[in-house]
């Protein structure tokens, strides 16, 4: 072991995407000097960056692909959707099929050791897609399995990429996905509306295939799903936008909701905010803090209590530091932790809420949802519970899953009535 002062250049915190076929190259992420995060070899023996393996101005990098031989050949990136490139000689066969396939992502799966033969995923946003090869030498594409082959293209909803502006200008990245039975942009008005911000919450959003989104909208629910302020991705100037303001992050949120109402696409009296573990957060805080605009809210595995989940992240090793980056730094003092704990204002609650939690939740402990169940005691707002026993974070048990969905037809028939626009 040596002493990481010894590494001028490489900081403490650098990510850290592996190695290149030479053992003393190591991968890093780094800005040089940019917004965005590119990958560059850093040589252990020269103790310096030695070369730029991939930078892009717009979107920071997010992986890196190597060979059987351990020798980088890609770099993975998310625009609309997530994107691999790979370097020189090797990207010919996907440019080829981005090309055949151009309203389709293709994903970079594996190739075989000679390279002649690509494994891929084809699929966009209203289609599950196929797993795939495709010979390099003849161009020749083989299905090799459906992904979710049940669920019919045209019985999913179309996915489009918009912008809306924030309360102070800034313009927020969002997709809009429109009902199954909505087939031209005239229809999109007056519509019933789910907001669904994203989990993370420095993660992000992409123009992929959504189960959740999807439901909604077969449900006759356009659904807003956007990239606040805090999402990865766009640059640092973007993500620590949010990481050093939660509120920021939760106005992104609600600009998103005015503005659906302000362009004509929703019906302002049928907008209920959803979200699942930091998209749950956000709902609660939402509904709580603006229960005006919204006719109900729901929350799956949901954080309600922040200074119970800094105490949470606190428990695990480097959990103080863990606890400063995710949480702390986004609040100006104490007050303002409890002041945006749905916990701490449940009481306020006055729109229907639909609260869910799976009892060996290790991200967001269960401990979570029985303290907001307690705490809504106080509140006159119509709840309606649903925990699952062995169950972790993400509803890994199909069976849950489909419960789930179910409970929330039967909730949001009850509380909003159902969409003439479901099929």
């Amino acid at each position: 072991w040596r002493n990481a002062d010894e590494y001028p250049g490489l900081a403490a915190d650098a990510p850290i995407f592996g190695f290149t076929d030479n053992p003393n190259e190591l991968v890093i992420g780094d800005r040089a000097g940019r917004d965005t995060l590119g990958l560059y070899v850093y040589d252990l023996l020269q103790k310096k960056i030695s070369r730029e393996l991939f930078h892009h101005d717009a979107y920071d990098a997010r992986g890196l692909v190597i060979n059987r031989d351990g020798k980088p050949i890609g770099a993975k990136f998310v625009a609309d959707t997530t994107e691999t490139v790979l370097f020189d000689e090797y990207d010919t066969v996907l440019s080829r099929l981005r090309d055949q396939f151009s309203d389709h992502t293709v994903d970079y799966v594996d190739r075989s050791d000679e390279g002649r033969l690509v494994l891929f995923r084809l699929s966009n946003a209203y289609d599950p897609g196929v797993l795939a090869v495709v010979d390099g030498n003849t161009d020749k594409v083989t299905v090799l399995a459906q992904i979710r082959g049940e669920l019919p293209t045209e019985a999913m909803g179309l996915v489009s990429p918009v912008t809306y502006p924030a309360r102070d200008g800034v313009k927020i990245p969002a997709y809009l996905t429109v009902p199954p039975s909505i087939t031209s942009s005239a229809e999109i008005k007056d519509l019933p509306f789910i907001i669904l911000p994203h989990g993370g919450p420095y993660a992000r959003k992409a123009k992929r295939f959504d189960y959740f989104a999807q439901y909604f909208a077969t449900r006759g629910f356009a659904v807003l799903q956007m990239n606040f302020r805090g999402s990865a991705g766009y640059g640092e100037s973007f993500e620590e936008a949010g990481r050093e303001n939660w509120i920021k992050m939760q106005d992104d949120v609600e600009d998103g909701a005015k503005w659906v109402v302000e362009a004509g696409l929703a019906d302002p009296e049928r907008i209920c905010i959803a979200g699942w573990s930091y998209g749950g957060y956000a709902a609660l805080i939402g509904a709580i803090k603006s229960p005006e605009r919204y006719a109900c809210a729901i929350s799956m595995a949901g954080v309600t209590d922040l200074q119970d989940m800094i105490t949470d992240i606190k428990k695990y090793r480097f959990g103080s530091i863990a606890a400063q980056n995710f949480i702390l730094r986004g609040f100006d003092s104490k007050r303002a932790i409890a002041e945006n704990s749905p916990v701490k204002r449940a009481a306020e609650l006055k729109v229907p809420l639909f609260l869910a939690h799976g009892e060996i939740d290790a991200r967001v402990h269960f401990d979570q949802f029985t303290r907001m169940r307690s705490a809504l005691k106080d509140s006159s707002a119509p709840v309606t519970y649903m925990t699952f026993e062995d169950e972790d974070h993400y509803l890994s048990n199909q069976e849950h899953r489909q419960e789930f969905f179910r409970g929330l037809d039967v909730f949001l028939k009850e509380t909003v009535g159902e969409s003439e626009f479901a099929q």
